[in-house]
């Protein structure tokens, strides 16, 4: 049985396709990348591993994820998978985040704690802020998030995603609203937490220097197909495709 496997992938919405026919596999505990410019569908089919597009999208091929298919499960099924077993860190944490409650609130909603519960979950609340580096854990719980750094935010995010320890996390471009400083932080976070917790994960970018630095395999979309795949130390080494060609000497 294999961890994840997704084969001849299509999505369309009106009969506009936006993936085509693509096939992939990741290993767990392993890292593959997701590359490609804006538009290419990298998005889009992470989207449809956690079972968020949007009810018009037209989903076609196979997404099996511990030999479990994902294409056609129901809304409560997906429910029972997102956070406890695959888990999502969107690119931009002031969307990802409430911003009229504080932090402890958003843990709780993941939770579902009640009332009586909340002050042991207040304990494992610090504890995932300390595992994503967060140095005073504790007066987080009472912060707003405007109230945050744009990478303070993102090491919130980070830690609402592990809370539930999912064994498969997608990073979708989660370093895109950072300065340069902060992005290469979070990178080095995502990448500690992995081999720490030892969950898989997928990590979409544009940019292959950030893969380069986290991604154990790659993959190049275009246009929404696959246009290459690899190993990424064969990948850097020796690009076939003009377009993979095009995004190293991009990342330089």
């Amino acid at each position: 049985m294999g961890f994840l496997e997704i084969k001849d992938l299509s999505i369309s919405y009106s009969q506009t396709a936006v993936v085509r026919n693509i096939s992939f596999s990741l290993d767990e505990g392993e890292t593959l990348g997701i590359a490609g410019e804006s538009g290419c569908g990298k998005s889009t089919v992470a989207k449809a591993i956690l079972g968020i597009l949007p009810e018009s999208a037209k989903v076609e091929g196979s997404i099996k994820y511990r030999g479990k298919e994902l294409v056609g499960m129901t809304e409560k099924e997906f429910e029972r998978l997102r956070g406890s077993e695959i888990s999502m860190v969107f690119q931009d944490p002031s969307t990802a985040l409430n911003p009229v409650r504080k932090i402890k609130h958003q843990f709780y909603d993941i939770f579902g704690t009640n009332r009586r519960g909340r002050k042991a979950a207040d304990g494992e609340i610090i504890h995932f802020l300390t595992h994503a580096h967060i140095t005073d854990p504790k007066s987080m719980l009472d912060s707003y998030p405007s109230q945050l750094s744009g990478g303070m935010k993102q090491r919130v995010v980070i830690a609402m995603a592990i809370s539930k320890e999912p064994r498969l996390i997608i990073a979708d471009e989660p370093t895109s609203a950072l300065d340069a400083e902060i992005r290469l932080q979070i990178i080095d976070e995502l990448v500690s937490l992995k081999e720490r917790l030892g969950f898989g994960m997928i990590y979409i970018s544009h940019n292959l220097a950030e893969l380069s630095k986290t991604a154990d395999s790659i993959i190049i979309m275009k246009s929404g197909m696959v246009v290459e795949q690899g190993k990424t130390a064969e990948l850097f080494s020796n690009p076939r495709a003009p377009y993979t060609r095009e995004l190293i000497a991009a990342a330089k």
